[in-house]
């Protein structure tokens, strides 16, 4: 076959193949835009599409010469006896056809496409071959003389080992995220990503990383192909939170969708739609549910999407009542998830606070099994009774008649094996409870759609510790100004009040603090209350200081702390604690800037600045500043500090505000009480004696012991009590704090009883078998292990700087194994990847989860694979001539083929026959010498040489070397019947099992719903046949002469 052809690809259904992506079969020309200078790609192997500029030397015109097999694609096969140029466009008739030679088809005299003569008088165009071919071009290179040295070869030959290692490892997508291994996370990633149409809730609690989860399964289904265009819904407050953590953690960029971007992607091409300028979209919910922006929903919908994931999903209403509309919101979602094969839905409140709520999820996931809300409600009641029935077995109590009588209802299907089960458990036999536990799950009504891990089912979290800080200073600062230049109230900006008594509750940390036991239902002491205050209008400012940015009326506010006691206080803190690390959370940049700024006046102190103003660079730096042990001691943040970061090697959190939202405080709290975070947590809230801010902190500490347990239902508190509060806080501002303190007790005292009321409904509605379904500590155990061994096996680092060193790509190690890759040498222009100033990476975990200004490197960072393609998609090292010394004349010939099985990727074959080098070594005399001299032998005993010289030898010509090949193929043909056989096992047994237990699980249970099972049968009989049709293609060859004294 002949790829050297001269006419540049450009007729329709010409045939060619992409040197970039060989992967993807034979191409097909299907439209040619001369205009934009365009030509389009089809490569129907794969169902891709690809648009590239005419004359791109990416694509490789393909046409057979006279001697070749061809294959059609009704798999009949024909030996060419002649080719023919038929009209331009039209069918081959065997009329008008010119008769051309293989050099001269293709030039200048407007041939069309190809017409292949059989040596029996057929006659096929080029546009009816098979989509699966192989290309053996590198003999053509050696025979031109177009060779490379021998340690390119050995590196080709190595990056093909590492592709196929990558692309059929099973934790492939596991690897990438920059974060610590948690094991509940790991199963869900496992559980979900496993299926063909992952469409799920999940549901887990404030804290445990539904973020993290939904993230992890959107890098697997992108790292193996089964997506390529991602939409996610957020609110707008948690736009730029999402961004980031799809950036640093996972390495993927997500383009934030607006009008701005919008506007601008119809400038740059008015006819396309905006929402297809990028493959991952990131867009504010609020933004498309907008009635005034209904044209860009429309064109949300229509631009398709893999997987839809929409973040604080219990905000979508909808009603079982068909006069009441659904919002906005739930009415897009329907649409994009009638159209999108895959759905993550994210909730931390699915199911306690509302059943219609819950339902309306449902349905949005399945709207064929949960079309009927009535029926939803009658089978809600049996899997109350399910989940009841489990706790009991999982606590060991002894089920009641009751609970016999509601099994049998669940068991309808199998009451010999119910009665199996009881007789079991009755007898306290060994793994009774497990196999009835087990029999449960399978008929568990929404266990398959919906993942919720809870703190009460899970270990591993941190203690909290309030220690509240009440000082006694003589002066206040004016923390809300009217409107001085620096906030100040008089000429040095301070004023006097008296300090609280000795039994103010306190923590021993706390400077000039007294010990206090403090408990969620301790109360702070008033002793100063009744004391002389001499000036009423600091109280009055900290009060307006608190209205204003909780009304979002705060933009007229100068800050200034100089003088403030609470910097007295966080300067003798810090003296004291060094070098403990404290995270110090406050609600808004200007206040974090003025914060930063009264405290270096006051001591000699590290501290880094973190609000959402700074370049995204420079936060990663000032955070990993604050990471270093000899960093910052002291990391000040504004409220975008408790969004998306975790500073869980701080211990200490110090509150300079408080928000009256409670799921705010326990966000900010959450940056630090995460799974992981090995000490208590000491939550430190210093606070000026009797101002509206004591206020807040009796009612967050007695009313919701906020600070001391982790809060559920934050929401909920806020919408029932915040009016209440703000109204507490401007008496303060009005009459002093001592109007307040009756109003101030009774808001405490129904906030404890609304808890308490809350916190009962919520134990209540604990799914225990929901639970069980979420975690399976024995898979999840199985999943950090292979992704342990794939972060501590040395292969990756040792493979990958050798590649880089290949192109030109500095890399400057240190000792603590950071590596430092420095592209500007670099021999191809802006190394993808890596910016072009460089960057500072690592190949541990550990070190990258301590250091975000670090990247991680795995197996998944786009680094490794833009490498690796860089190389394999390139003509470097695929022909190359060398010499070994030797006693006996012979001449080797070193092939390197690639088995590969073109499928559609949402098949994911990859896993059990990924492209697969196969390296054969013959001799002159057809010998296979493989088994005798492996790669490494060979690679220490041989030589460069020179192949023009070699070339000019009479005896050797291009009949030899087709020989050479042929037999080297013959033998690479009978390994890989082995290989497949292998591979087509594998895939039997893993797609088989896994079709039966849906078959099993669907008789038990309706979620399982029929396309699952369609789709498992349909990937059975791709997989099978991509499997059997893979081919040989030949990558790379290099010519050895053996002589003694090397060649003359």
């Amino acid at each position: 076959m002949s790829e050297n052809i001269v006419e540049q690809v450009g007729r329709i259904g010409q045939r060619c193949m992409s040197e970039r992506e060989p992967e993807l079969g034979l191409g097909i020309v299907v439209s040619v835009d001369r205009a934009q200078s365009r030509i389009g790609i089809g490569f129907p192997a794969t169902g891709e599409r690809r648009l590239y500029a005419l004359g791109t030397p990416v694509l490789r015109r393909v046409q057979f010469r006279a001697g070749d097999t061809i294959t059609t694609r009704d798999g009949a096969q024909m030996v060419v006896a002649s080719v023919e140029a038929g009209e331009d466009g039209g069918a081959a008739t065997g009329q008008g056809r010119s008769a051309v030679t293989a050099s001269a088809v293709g030039d200048a005299t407007g041939a069309g496409v190809l017409v292949y003569v059989g040596k029996d008088g057929r006659c096929v165009r080029e546009d009816a071959l098979s989509d699966i071919i192989g290309v053996t071009s590198p003999s053509e290179r050696l025979l031109a003389g177009q060779t490379d040295s021998g340690e390119v070869f050995d590196l080709r030959f190595r990056a093909l080992q590492a592709q196929h290692r990558f692309r059929q490892s099973e934790v492939r997508g596991f690897l990438g995220g920059r974060l610590e291994l948690i094991p509940h996370q790991m199963y869900i990633l496992h559980e979900v990503a496993s299926r063909q149409i992952p469409r799920v809730l999940l549901a887990d609690e404030v804290g445990l990383g539904k973020t993290i989860e939904a993230c992890l399964i959107l890098q697997r289904l992108l790292a193996t192909g089964r997506a390529g265009r991602v939409l996610i819904l957020v609110p707008e407050s948690l736009t730029h939170q999402w961004f980031v953590e799809l950036l640093r953690r996972f390495n993927l960029w997500f383009s934030i969708y607006d009008e701005a971007r919008c506007l601008a992607c119809e400038q740059s091409d008015p006819e396309q739609n905006p929402f297809n300028a990028s493959q991952l979209a990131l867009c504010s919910l609020d933004f498309l549910a907008d009635a005034a922006n209904e044209r860009r929903r429309d064109q949300a919908v229509a631009a398709g999407w893999d997987i839809v994931v929409v973040d604080e999903a219990h905000h979508l209403e909808w009603s079982p009542a068909a006069a009441i509309p659904a919002s906005p919101g739930y009415a897009l979602v329907e649409q994009l998830a009638q159209r999108a094969p895959g759905l993550l839905l994210l909730t931390a409140t699915p199911t306690q606070l509302g059943v219609a709520g819950h339902f309306a999820r449902l349905r949005l996931l399945d709207p064929h099994r949960y079309a009927d809300y009535e029926r939803f409600l009658q089978e809600s009641e049996t899997f109350g009774a399910v989940a009841g029935i489990a706790g009991k077995i999982i606590d060991g109590k002894p089920l009641t008649a009751k609970d016999h009588a509601a099994l049998k209802k669940i068991f309808t299907r199998d009451l010999q094996k119910l009665g199996a089960h009881l007789d079991a458990l009755a007898a306290g036999k060994p793994g009774a409870r497990e196999a009835l536990l087990k029999n449960l799950l399978d008929q568990h009504g929404t266990g398959r759609v919906m993942f919720r891990n809870t703190r009460a089912a899970m270990s591993g979290f941190p203690k909290r510790r309030f220690c509240p800080a009440p000082l006694e200073a003589t002066a206040v600062a004016p923390g809300a100004g009217d409107g001085e230049e620096d906030g100040r109230n008089g000429r040095d900006g301070t004023y006097e009040t008296e300090g609280m008594g000795g039994d103010a509750l306190s923590c021993p940390e706390s400077p000039g603090g007294s010990a206090s036991g403090a408990s969620g239902t301790s109360r702070l002491s008033h002793k100063s209350h009744s004391s002389h205050i001499s000036h009423p209008s600091p109280l009055a400012r900290i009060a307006r200081e608190i209205l204003a940015e909780e009304t979002g009326a705060d933009a007229g506010i100068r800050y200034s702390f100089r003088g403030d006691p609470r910097i007295d206080w966080l300067a003798a803190f810090l003296k004291k604690h060094r070098p403990a690390k404290v995270l110090l959370i406050c609600k808004s940049r200007r206040k974090a800037v003025a914060i930063d700024a009264a405290l270096q006046e006051k001591a000699a102190i590290k501290t880094g600045l973190f609000h959402e103003e700074l370049p995204l660079v420079q936060r990663d730096r000032n955070a990993a500043w604050f990471a270093e042990p000899d960093g910052a001691q002291l990391l000040i943040c504004s409220e975008i500090g408790s969004e998306g970061r975790n500073f869980q090697f701080a211990h200490h959190l110090v509150l300079f505000d408080l928000p009256l939202n409670p799921g705010l405080l326990e966000q900010r709290i959450g940056r630090l009480d995460r799974i992981g975070q090995t000490q208590t947590i000491r939550i430190h809230v210093p606070y000026v004696a009797g101002s509206a801010e004591e206020c807040v902190i009796e009612w967050y500490h007695r009313g919701l012991d906020a600070f001391e347990t982790s809060l559920h239902g934050g929401d909920e508190y806020r919408q029932r009590f915040r009016d209440r509060l703000l109204a507490l806080v401007q008496a303060h501002g009005r009459a002093g704090h001592t109007t307040g303190r009756a109003a101030l007790e009774t808001l405490v005292a129904e906030t404890a009883g609304f808890r308490k009321t809350l916190s009962q409904k919520l134990k209540q509605g604990r799914d225990r078998l929901l639970e069980i379904n979420s975690f399976d500590a024995g898979v999840a155990a199985r999943v950090i292990e292979r992704i342990r061994e794939e972060d501590t096996d040395p292969f990756l680092r040792r493979f990958l700087l050798a590649l880089l060193d290949h192109f030109g790509v500095r890399v400057k190690e240190d000792e603590s194994g950071d590596v430092f890759l420095d592209p500007a040498h670099a021999y191809v222009e802006a190394f993808p990847s890596i910016p072009r100033d460089g960057m500072l990476a690592t190949f541990s975990r550990e070190r990258a989860i301590a250091r975000e200004d670090i990247r991680f490197l795995s197996a998944d960072h786009p680094l490794v694979q833009d490498a690796i393609d860089l190389l394999t998609r390139s003509p470097a090292g695929r022909a190359s001539f060398g010499i070994i010394r030797s006693d006996t004349p012979n001449l080797l010939l070193e092939a390197v083929f690639v088995l590969e099985a073109v499928a559609d990727s949402r098949w994911q074959v990859d896993r059990f026959l990924a492209p697969t080098p196969v390296r054969v070594l013959v001799d002159v005399r057809g010998r296979d010498l493989t088994g005798e001299r492996d790669a490494a032998t060979i690679a220490g005993e041989i030589t460069d040489g020179t192949i023009q010289r070699f070339l000019e030898r009479p005896g050797f010509n291009a009949t030899l070397l087709r020989n050479l090949v042929s037999a080297a193929t013959a033998r690479a043909e009978a390994r890989i019947l082995d290989l497949k056989a292998a591979a087509a096992a594998r895939a039997e047994a893993t797609l088989a099992a896994g079709r039966q237990r849906l078959l099993d699980l669907q008789k038990l249970n309706d979620n399982v719903r029929p396309e699952e099972i369609a789709l498992a049968t349909e990937q059975i009989a791709n997989t099978r046949a991509a499997i059997d049709q893979a081919r040989l293609r030949l990558d790379a060859i290099r010519l050895i002469v053996e002589a003694p004294g090397g060649m003359t």
